[in-house]
């Protein structure tokens, strides 16, 4: 009988009939034979909610405290789905993380997982029942419970599966797998039946919020096979999987010529703050304490740019002037889209096409990877910006 880890996240456990009606599909899985562990996030808007209630309590909360509230979360979805599948004659149990076995460093809001040894799930296996894990959350190596920062139950879930030896691990969302560009904003996206790791990772780290980076990581090191599916019809999804010896999937018949530039998909990222400071060492000290996620980061002449989501931005303002940073400067106002393929800019003629089509747009920079093209725009242009590349380049290819 194989293991199957089974990620669900906030807008699957979103209402108690949601969760009803995923417990019925899963007693199917599990009277056809499969062994189950099941991870899941808060139900939707819960840790927003919480942590809402945490900053009109104190403008700067204590990390470790934010910790233990925001936990309380997925403590929730855990036990409401246990109740779900008991009612369905379905033998379960549900673990906090640290009941689990996933071991994190002492790193509150952003931790690390360092090892996991979640022997009490193979025991509860081992019983016939289905094993509910809280996602998002782990115990430190000085017995403190953690959170994993955003994206955290994708990476409980990819590292249980790798642990438990599992067959594979589908990651169920509210959208039916990976397309080529959100399809809330360009709605002739297509379905990528398949994706490799290298460009699933590319996409995560530019934007893409089907799956967080720091999980397609740890599936890409440890070659755990991934689905990305649909929680409201269950139907097949996008399947990650290894890339070619030559590095990509197999490609054959998507240009009309051997070296035509293949765009696998777009992302984009907005809802950033840019804090722009003095490149210097005080600076270096600054990052060695930083405890926030950093989207993206560049020195550009003397100037050290940093990209964060604006959620964190009251946090930043006080970690800096804390630490005797007062002239740092904060914008708004840009974003990202990011084409994702292998040597996109290699070629000059490609490129200069995706700078004719967004200098309307008030393109302010472009620059490169091996897998990625990155254009940093203003923020009201990002949904023309991608419409037009995705028609543009992307087009009706099947």
């Amino acid at each position: 009988m194989a293991i199957v880890v089974k990620k669900f996240g906030g807008s699957s456990v979103g209402n108690v009939e949601l969760i009803r009606g995923i417990a019925q599909r899963l007693a199917k899985d599990y009277r056809s034979g499969d062994k189950l562990v099941l991870v899941v996030s808060a139900m939707a808007k819960t840790t927003d909610k919480l942590f809402d209630l945490a900053y009109q309590i104190s403008p700067h909360p204590s990390r470790r405290e934010l910790d233990m509230l925001l936990t309380a979360g997925e403590r929730i979805s855990m036990s409401l789905l246990s109740l779900a599948l008991l009612e369905e004659g379905i033998a379960s149990i549900s673990f906090t993380g640290s009941q689990s076995g996933i071991i994190t460093d002492k790193r509150h809001g952003n931790a690390r997982i360092l090892k996991v040894n979640a022997f009490r799930i193979h025991e509860e296996l081992a019983r016939g029942k289905v094993v509910i894990v809280a996602g998002f959350q782990g115990v430190s190596t000085s017995k403190e419970i953690t959170t994993l920062g955003r994206g955290g139950s994708d990476t409980s879930a990819v590292a249980l599966a790798s642990y438990l030896g599992a067959e594979r691990c589908e990651i169920y969302t509210d959208v039916a797998g990976v397309f080529t560009a959100d399809p809330r904003i360009v709605p002739d996206a297509k379905f990528i039946p398949e994706i490799g790791y290298q460009d699933m990772l590319a996409l995560a780290y530019s934007g893409s919020k089907v799956m967080h980076p720091r999980a397609v990581e740890y599936a890409c090191k440890y070659r755990v096979k991934v689905e990305i599916k649909s929680s409201f019809s269950f139907d097949n999804g996008t399947i990650m999987q290894a890339e070619l010896p030559g590095g990509v999937l197999d490609n054959k018949g998507k240009g009309d010529k051997m070296e035509d530039r293949f765009v696998s998909a777009i992302a984009h990222k907005d809802n950033l703050m840019q804090y722009r400071l003095t490149a210097n060492a005080h600076a270096v000290e600054l990052l060695k304490h930083w405890q926030h996620e950093i989207f993206k980061l560049a020195q550009i002449e003397g100037e050290l740019e940093i990209y964060v989501e604006s959620k964190y931005a009251q946090d930043i303002d006080f970690y800096l002037k804390q630490k005797g940073c007062q002239n740092f400067q904060k914008n708004d106002e840009m974003a990202f889209v990011v084409l994702v393929g292998l040597g996109l800019a290699s070629d000059p003629l490609f490129v200069a096409q995706v700078m004719e089509l967004m200098l309307p747009l008030k393109l302010q920079r472009i620059c490169h990877s091996e897998r990625a093209l990155e254009l940093m725009l203003p923020r009201e242009s990002i949904p023309e910006a991608l419409k037009l590349l995705h028609q543009e380049i992307i087009g009706d290819r099947k």
